[in-house]
């Protein structure tokens, strides 16, 4: 009994070694991922920062704002509401890819990531 206690437990250990090896494979892959991660982001710096930085002699989202002013003025403004509801009509109809680029402009010259999250009709 005693010889097949002494193979029982060495089988045990074994197993139980190769456990710790794989969780500590798997431990040395996440620190890998976090480091090359880490290394990424220090070479190409914060995008949220660079996208401040090249708006700063950007004019686009002061023309966005303008624009979006002018189609709600344009709105309780009685001749022009046929125009208004005609052109969005048109915009609905539009193909996706229209849309969706620009809603992608949009987002590119105010810096929103949530963008993306977006989902019509």
């Amino acid at each position: 009994m005693l010889p097949i206690l002494s193979i029982v437990g060495s089988l045990a250990g074994t197993w139980l070694e190769g456990r710790q090896e794989k969780s500590k494979a798997k431990q040395k892959l996440a620190i890998t991922k976090i480091e090359a991660q880490a290394k990424r982001f220090e070479q190409d710096g914060n995008w949220d920062e660079k996208a401040v930085d090249g708006m700063a002699n950007s004019f686009k989202d002061e023309l966005y704002t303008i624009l979006f002013v002018g189609i709600i003025l344009a709105s309780f403004i009685e001749p022009l509401q046929p125009a208004m509801k005609n052109g969005f009509v048109f915009l609905d109809e539009a193909p996706d890819f229209l849309k969706y680029g620009i809603l992608g402009s949009i987002a590119a010259s105010f810096g929103l990531k949530s963008i993306a999250n977006f989902k019509g009709k």
